[in-house]
This record gives structure tokens, sequence and C-alpha cells, in this order.
């Protein structure tokens, strides 16, 4: 009887945990409205090794999210080993403009481009003049791409 009362509880408990995450409620936003900006780095590994890469790429992701505000910051890796793309989500221009001035000014910036090489550069939302002007004034060439349908779900 005792191992049934655990049983029990132990199932509604993991049936109330599963309840309380579908039941949040999100919010639907158009893209058109939406402050979020995403940065898409295409990124050439100039012949560091793959392990190389991963340790590096290992030691930004700890160090921007302890520093910086971005929702979404990843790299990915092509099968060979030649290529990585780096996707970085903010919630705003003014949160772009911080990381630009925080990689700029900070520590990772010349090993950046020891162990990389940038492709393309595309900003993807609504990305202010304020900073599209500081990425021109400080050298990034980025493609900007506007929203022409789609939604944020929060």
């Amino acid at each position: 009887m005792k191992k049934l009362l655990i049983f029990s509880t132990l199932i509604m408990f993991i049936f109330s945990c599963k309840i309380d995450n579908t039941n949040r409620e999100l919010t639907v936003l158009d893209n058109s409205n939406s402050e979020e900006i995403t940065f898409i780095l295409e990124l050439n590994t100039k012949d560091n090794s793959r392990d190389s890469v991963e340790e590096f790429t290992q030691y930004l992701s700890d160090f921007i999210v302890e520093r910086e505000p971005s929702s979404v910051y990843g790299y990915y890796m092509s099968k060979d080993g030649k290529k990585v793309t780096l996707i970085e989500r903010y919630n705003n221009s003014v949160d772009g403009i911080k990381h630009g001035i925080d990689f700029i000014e900070g520590p990772n910036f010349d090993k950046f481009f020891e162990v990389f090489e940038i492709e393309s550069f595309i900003t993807i939302g609504n990305a202010t003049e304020e900073f599209k002007e500081f990425a021109s004034k400080n050298g990034f060439d980025i493609e900007y791409r506007e929203s022409i349908g789609g939604y944020v779900r929060r």
C-alpha cells in the first residue's frame, strides 16, 4: 500500500509539472512589430583545427552568457570543420549595439579574427538607424533583411 501511495504521488507530481508548462500563456507578436534583431554570420575557420575552433567557441559562449544581453547565442560547424554559422538574437537594437561595443572593446576581438573570417553578416528584424550607423561606422558590412511576414511567440 505504501508503494502505491508513493507511486500515485509521483504520477500526480509529474502531471502537475507538465500541466504547468502547457498552461503558460504565450503572446504572439507580428515580426513587423517586434524590436528583436538576429545576427546570422557565416564564418570561415581559416584552417584552424576543429578542436581549437570548438574550444574557442565554447570559451566565447561561457564568456558572453555572463556579460551580454543576447537571448540566443550559438555556433554551428559544418561537417568538414571549415565553416561556422554564428546566430545571435537580441531583444532590440540597443542590446545589439551594446554587444558590438563589448565585442570591439573586449578581450576577444583580436582572437576572434585569428580564428574566423566573416564571409557574410546578415541582420534580420527591425534594426534601427542608430544600429545601422553604429555598425557602418565600426566597419561591419551587414546585409539587412526586414520582415515580410511571420511572428514571434513569447
